[in-house]
């Protein structure tokens, strides 16, 4: 379907060039559209932004089942935190769950805490698979679905984090991810050679990041907590938020506006401003700086190791492995922008 998808793509390009005269479609500016859009989505890239995504979310995973691991019948089992009858009242009907696995193998005496350690096992071996790049599709079907099982299950405890993470596993099924840096390429499974099919995950991952943030940006402006620096107060000033007391925020409250300004400029801008070539590593990187800030003042590393990997990836690693290492970088940049460069010189 994908092949079908980029060849379309790309022939829309071509088109362009041997419509005849008085033809609507014959003229300059939507052949140069054309061009363009087909070069957008499917000129050849390196997939090693991807793979530097599918490295990034494993190890970032990994780490967060280590820090859980000891809790997993408090979390997921019938009488944990939040037992059963609740759990199963908030889950989404229809999307699998503990429960299922547990009633199908009780039978066969297998008890639930060992039903939970089992899934929980092979969540981790997905991860790990995922993380070497070892028959990568299968493992990331693997740490998807039971990713998925797992964030169902508890429910209660979940956030934003198991939301990102279960997208970015989901994208990793189908995105090219282990076509650099991985035992498949290695053992010659796949190729590591540039395709079409590594450009379109990528404008995948960089629009759908675009919609997140602009999205979250104008939710938060259309109140008047992002405006008058009580978000961030009330933030910054729960007791299980992080390990800082900001209590001295009451005498300098322009301190708690400019960071929540500073949230609504980063979040609404960085649709805008992270594809021109002049502001995109500054844009990046002052997200990156965002998650740092929430990791650190409210300890939530998961989330942010989650979403920094995400920009990592989509915008400072380059797809750009046609360019010689010679090239300048304006000549890089160039490329990049436009995605085009293959495409119109008929490469």
């Amino acid at each position: 379907m994908w092949k079908h998808l980029l060849t379309n793509l790309k022939s829309l390009g071509q088109k362009s060039n041997v419509m005849k005269m008085g033809n609507p479609w014959n003229a300059p500016s939507l052949r140069c559209l054309c061009t363009w859009v087909s070069g957008f989505v499917a000129a050849p890239a390196s997939a090693r932004p991807l793979a530097v995504f599918r490295i990034g979310i494993a190890a970032v995973l990994l780490a967060q089942a280590y820090a859980y691991s000891e809790s997993l019948v408090a979390l997921y089992g019938s009488l944990g935190i939040v037992q059963s009858p609740i759990a199963e009242l908030m889950a989404p009907q229809g999307v699998p769950r503990i429960s299922w696995l547990v009633e199908a193998l009780t039978p066969w005496g297998v008890a639930e805490g060992d039903c939970i350690r089992g899934l929980f096992l092979l969540y981790v071996v997905g991860l790990a698979g995922l993380l070497v790049g070892w028959r990568t599709p299968w493992m990331a079907v693997v740490a998807w679905l039971t990713q998925l099982t797992l964030k169902t299950s508890g429910t209660a405890s979940a956030y934003g984090v198991y939301e990102f993470a279960n997208i970015a596993l989901f994208y990793c099924v189908w995105m090219p991810v282990g076509h650099a840096f991985s035992l498949d390429v290695r053992r010659g499974r796949v190729s590591g050679e540039p395709s079409s099919g590594a450009r379109l995950a990528l404008r995948v991952l960089q629009l759908h990041l675009c919609v997140v943030y602009f999205a979250s940006g104008v939710e938060k402006a259309s109140g008047t907590q992002w405006w008058d620096g009580e978000a961030f107060w009330r933030a910054v000033m729960r007791p299980d938020a992080g390990p800082f007391d900001f209590s001295w925020l009451a005498d300098v409250p322009w301190i708690a506006k400019l960071a929540c300004w500073g949230t609504l400029l980063i979040e609404i801008g960085y649709a805008f401003f992270v594809w021109p070539r002049w502001t995109r590593k500054a844009w990046a990187l002052a997200s990156v700086g965002l998650h740092v800030g929430i990791g650190v003042i409210l300890g939530l590393w998961s989330f942010s190791a989650v979403m920094i990997v995400f920009t990592a990836s989509a915008f400072l690693i380059s797809p750009e492995s046609l360019v010689s290492d010679t090239a300048s970088e304006e000549q890089k940049g160039d490329i990049q922008d436009a995605g085009a460069t293959n495409i119109s010189s008929g490469a």
